[in-house]
């Protein structure tokens, strides 16, 4: 799977070289900061493999990049706390479980027989 014709793992290094390359000149980025980027980055690549891979189990995975990504703005200095970032995580938990429900079928047939999985949509 590519991105803009590039593997993912690059994109992530690129990150990890930009945040570095900005703390060089001069932006003021603890060492903690640069890390939640770099964690952030890697969740939401992982995020997009997920979808590409396996689309009707990307709820946790979607879930995970939403709290990592809410845990970068606290690092930040916003003013989140971690009952708002868990009730996030939990509430496009199930707004992702409602819209998969749609998308997917079960591998029972209506007489009782194994069908084949069927996967989401791309």
């Amino acid at each position: 799977m590519k991105i803009l014709g590039r593997e993912p793992a690059l994109w992530t290094a690129l990150t990890a070289v930009a945040v570095q390359f900005l703390v060089a000149w001069g932006v003021d980025l603890s060492e903690q900061q640069q890390a939640w980027i770099n964690a952030a980055t890697t969740a939401v690549m992982g995020l997009v493999i997920a979808l590409s891979v396996a689309r009707d189990q990307i709820v946790p995975a979607a879930s995970g990049v939403l709290v990592a990504i809410l845990q970068l703005a606290v690092s930040f200095g916003a003013d989140i706390d971690q009952k708002q970032i868990t009730t996030a995580g939990a509430l496009l938990t199930a707004v992702l479980g409602l819209w998969l429900r749609s998308q997917v079928t079960a591998p029972i047939g209506a007489d009782g027989a194994k069908v084949a999985k069927v996967r989401a949509a791309r």
